[in-house]
């Protein structure tokens, strides 16, 4: 099979991928060839070409390159899994308007927004969320396919887990462990460990259901 190296490939034609298309025009490291959603459509320049069944097919004409650009965490880890077992790989749409720290690892598949930091000792789950403003602190770690939405400042040492949504402006102080597919509701400040599967919400934040 012959590969076209810089050839990308999106997968979501949603709002979100608005902003990932942008930030990886910004990057300048791949050619983006269009986009493959369940529904016809066009964002920006890019038109969608092929539908999720399609992209075996894609893959074998050496598009080897996959961004996926879903906001829905178990869509977007779904998504990941298919384009995994094809072949392709998974790139980053980091921002050259975020601030990573050398010591910090990012996984793959991973959306940086602008104006994000992420600083030393962090570890960024594969295809992880950190959205525009949003902080990650010393040594703390993201889960995969973890949202971490705009304004979001989570302090060092904490432990946020898989599959999570953590709303706007939400705040987490040092230390906290954030159990998998939690969600913490906008403006809510979490000062205690919060379990798997629960939504939270409030200062201070409190389970209000089990998911």
């Amino acid at each position: 099979m012959e590969t076209n190296n810089n050839k990308l490939l999106i997968v979501g034609a949603g709002r979100h991928s608005k902003v990932t298309i942008d930030i990886l025009e910004q990057m300048g490291q791949y050619e983006i060839v269009g986009i493959v959603d369940m529904k016809e459509g066009k964002v920006f320049d890019y038109s969608v070409i092929g539908a999720d069944e399609d992209l075996p097919s894609f893959y074998s004409k050496g598009i080897t390159n996959i961004f996926i650009s879903v906001g829905n965490n178990r869509l977007r880890k779904k998504l990941f899994i298919e384009a995994e077992k094809i072949g392709f790989n998974i790139v980053s749409a980091i921002s050259p308007y975020s601030h990573i720290s050398r010591y910090a690892h990012v996984g793959r598949g991973v959306a940086i927004m602008p104006g994000a930091i992420i600083n030393a000792e962090a570890n960024i789950g594969d295809g992880a969320i950190i959205n525009t403003n949003a902080s990650v602190d010393h040594d703390c770690v993201i889960g995969k396919f973890t949202h971490i939405a705009p304004g979001v400042a989570i302090s060092g040492s904490c432990n946020i887990g898989e599959g999570c949504l953590l709303g706007t402006g939400a705040r987490v102080i040092d230390g906290i462990t954030i159990g998998s597919n939690t969600i913490i509701g906008a403006g809510a400040a979490v000062v205690k460990e919060i379990e798997c599967d629960c939504v939270a919400v409030g200062v201070p934040a409190k389970v209000i259901k089990k998911n």
